[in-house]
């Protein structure tokens, strides 16, 4: 228990004196106001003024005398912090700095010197970040055709669906069931505001749809969306409703090569190809989509040393090598680091049918 000045009042207008205190900034926020029967004690931060305490006085019926208060418990800024008592320094030297928040879903990637120690660190994420419900650890490498990793769930909720908003968009995601990553936000919305109104956008490997909704929540444009996982493509559909976006994102299911192939040839004005592992594999598909010229977009990952001139070079050399001209890059820059001196690279290029 703390000893301070405090203001006594009856119950009735306490909320109204609490609102005042605080307003000329004599509250003292550490220290819980406490019941007296029918007053309340409001603990000061500083002695009042000589008119404040006679206003007080007069007009609240309040009276200015020392209670013992309890401390409100200071909640912890950093993991670092929660931590700092709990593990000792060469432990806490290797603790995770970043994690991926997808709604109310924290997932991390534990480094083998906290092994065991993995719930520990999962219960310092729920502390620092009150809105996160469920904590897993990463538990694999991203792999297979649907790009999704293994994860372990170490704290919280056991569950996996949420609602994770990103510049203005509703996105419902399965993170043990699709790829998402929410790493790419500025990357989707540097995309997004590239689009002109009025064009054909086809998402070639679309996940949940974020490329697909950023693009028609900002401008006129119709979005063909493919996905080849069932579950992902469900997500994409609900995204479309959640967003109100039917009629303006069109959802595919299937490979994009058949799907392109049986259906969407020379339709488009821009192809976005998000899947760094293979986007070279698809030019040819991608071009056959366009009207015969238009701006592709182009992930995929590179090494250093100059991890995006290698990248502007291949994707060059395969346009050529398709009987097509790249006019200019537009644009070209690595997204994110994924692992050392591993980057993810993106080329925007204009390219036409010689």
């Amino acid at each position: 228990m703390t000893k301070a000045l405090a203001v006594v009042v009856p119950r009735t207008r306490g909320e109204e004196v609490r609102r005042l205190l605080a307003s000329i900034g004599v509250l003292d926020h550490g220290l819980r106001i406490k019941t007296l029967g029918d007053e309340l004690a409001i603990p000061l931060s500083r002695p009042l003024p000589r008119d404040v305490e006679e206003r007080l006085k007069s007009g609240y019926e309040a009276v200015v005398r020392e209670e013992s208060f309890e401390e409100v418990p200071k909640r912890p800024r950093t993991v670092l912090e929660w931590l700092s008592d709990k593990l000792p320094p060469h432990l806490l030297a290797v603790v995770p700095r970043s994690w991926d928040l997808i709604g109310d879903i924290a997932i991390v990637e534990v480094p083998d010197e906290l092994s065991g120690r993995e719930r520990l660190i999962a219960e310092a994420i729920l502390a620092v970040h009150k809105n996160v419900k469920s904590v897993y650890m990463k538990a694999g490498p991203v792999s297979g055709d649907f790009r999704v990793r293994e994860l372990k769930l170490i704290g919280g909720e056991d569950k996996s669906v949420t609602i994770h908003r990103e510049h203005g968009a509703l996105l419902y995601v399965d993170v043990k069931s699709v790829y998402f990553s929410p790493r790419l936000a500025t990357e989707r919305r540097r995309v997004a505001e590239q689009v002109k109104d009025g064009e054909v956008v086809l998402d070639m490997f679309s996940g949940v749809g974020p490329f697909a909704i950023q693009i028609a929540l900002r401008k006129r444009a119709i979005v063909h969306a493919i996905e080849l996982n069932p579950i992902a493509y469900e997500c994409l559909k609900k995204n479309i409703e959640l967003n109100k976006l039917k009629d303006r994102v069109i959802p595919h299911l299937g490979d994009a090569r058949e799907v392109v192939e049986e259906g969407l040839l020379n339709k488009f004005d821009r192809v976005i190809m998000n899947l760094p592992e293979r986007s070279l594999d698809f030019v040819d598909v991608a071009l056959k989509a366009l009207r015969g010229s238009g701006i592709l977009h182009v992930y995929m990952f590179k090494e250093e040393p100059k991890p995006v001139e290698r990248a502007e070079e291949v994707v060059r050399l395969k346009v050529e090598e398709l009987g097509w001209r790249v006019v200019r890059v537009s644009y070209s820059g690595t997204v994110r680091q994924v692992a050392p001196r591993r980057w993810q690279v993106v080329i925007d290029c204009e390219v036409s049918r010689h």
